[in-house]
């Protein structure tokens, strides 16, 4: 009945689903795994004290965590726009430039929010292959982009779930020869530090996502940010909706960025942790294949999904990919802690015996 009024182009489409699922381990979703910092917990303690910042509206523009941000990145506040997650500022740039029938250029394996927003804002999505090492093929961009004409590339660096990153040069590449808006996903930068960040004075088609889910910790509060040209920003904030950013949220942002040098930390924990269990991965018979990665987890394919079953019965979370498609019998390992990583070593070794 109610399906008869749906968009008909809508009638199969899947929705992006994230199910609720009991655990003692949770290495399913690149998250960081670690307390924050004494100060910044007090931080929130003494703001969620004050009655009027939950009794009244958020500051709809985000005038303190753009400044602060802009001081960050060596850019300008106006240069900034900060949203719900990263997803939501990939629905707002996708609505503003994205006509029924535009074509969307989309990284094939990758995040799959560009392509969903595409479908749901009438656009059309052409995937581009990464290669058999899921690297990516910046002559084949530029070949799909003389063939289909679109209005919006999308990179993302380094690669979820792969864990590759795109090169500098290569984004340049694509870059100069363009003329579209070029959103390059940075969600995992800081993981790697290769930004494009610095380029944007040289190209005013580029934007630069960014987050506060990944390396600092707070996917609760799903904090996502842009970075582009005045003339770019003031595009996309077209389609912002009013007081979308929560008081909340804005705020533990500006904490977290008073007290960077304890997430560096954090973050080179994350990156020491990585490098032990790529080195178990590849020491043991279960998988076929282990990817290096510049992000806070590991991609591997596995001979059989029995290993994800044993792993699940004991309560520990992995993201898995099926048994079709390009990423058929791969599962992507988020980095835990060093407790979390040891005894998912042991579980697989106790499966291996």
């Amino acid at each position: 009945m109610i399906k008869d009024y749906m968009r008909k182009d809508l009638m199969d489409f899947k929705p992006y689903h994230a199910p609720l699922m009991a655990y003692d381990i949770k290495l399913d979703a690149n998250e960081n795994p670690y307390e924050h910092s004494p100060y910044v917990l007090k931080k929130m303690k003494l703001w969620l004290e004050e009655k009027d910042h939950l009794t009244r509206y958020p500051d709809t523009d985000v005038h303190e965590l753009r400044q602060k941000l802009g001081a960050y990145h060596g850019v300008s506040e106006n240069e900034i726009i900060c949203t719900v997650g990263s997803d939501q500022l990939i629905e707002l740039i996708i609505k503003v430039f994205v006509e029924p029938g535009d074509g969307v250029l989309v990284p094939n394996p990758s995040f799959s929010m560009y392509g969903l927003s595409t479908l749901l804002n009438h656009g059309k999505v052409i995937n581009y292959e990464l290669n058999d090492a899921f690297d990516y093929d910046y002559d084949l961009i530029l070949e799909a982009y003389e063939k289909h004409k679109p209005k919006l590339i999308f990179i993302c660096t380094p690669n979820n779930p792969t864990g590759n990153k795109a090169s500098i040069e290569g984004m340049k590449k694509v870059l100069d020869y363009v003329d579209c808006p070029v959103i390059i996903d940075e969600a995992y930068e800081e993981f790697d530090g290769d930004s494009m960040v610095s380029y944007i004075p040289d190209y005013y088609n580029l934007i630069v996502l960014k987050t506060f889910s990944k390396a600092y910790g707070i996917a609760g509060l799903r904090i996502g940010y842009g970075i582009a040209c005045r003339e770019m920003i003031e595009v996309v904030n077209i389609a912002k909706p009013p007081y979308n950013l929560s008081a909340f949220s804005q705020a533990v942002a500006t904490f977290i960025l008073e007290d960077l040098d304890y997430y560096k930390v954090l973050i080179d924990n994350i990156k020491n942790e990585k490098e032990k269990l790529f080195q178990f991965f590849l020491s043991r018979d279960c998988f076929e294949s282990v990817y290096p990665s510049k992000a806070n987890f590991i991609l591997v394919k596995i001979k059989n999904t029995d290993l994800m079953d044993h792993l699940q019965s004991h309560r520990v979370l992995i993201r898995g990919y099926g048994v079709t498609g390009r990423l058929a019998y791969h599962m992507r390992v988020t980095i835990g802690t060093e407790d979390e990583n040891r005894r998912l070593m042991a579980l697989i070794n106790a499966y291996e015996t």
